[in-house]
């Protein structure tokens, strides 16, 4: 792999990182009877009086490129083949 496309991966990346953090905002307020119940069931706090807490921000921001990063990977193994 030559420097031309490693900068290209890399630049993808970040790329993705940052179209990712508004979908995992509006992810996690559209989920937020979701975390009204885990914090119901856990008794770990989950939702406060501004929002839900910023650990439930990033899960859904890390599982939200977790996805992204599995997508990419089967559409390259595929193109492999």
């Amino acid at each position: 792999m030559n420097l031309t496309n490693r900068l290209r991966d890399v630049g993808l990346g970040f790329a993705v990182c940052l179209i990712s953090a508004p979908i995992a905002i509006a992810v996690t307020i559209a989920l937020l009877p979701f975390w009204s119940w885990v914090e119901s069931m856990s008794e770990i706090e989950s939702v406060g009086h501004s929002g839900p807490a910023e650990w439930c921000y990033l899960m859904s921001y890390i599982i939200i490129l977790a996805c992204i990063y599995l997508i990419c990977w089967a559409i390259r193994s595929r193109a492999n083949i």
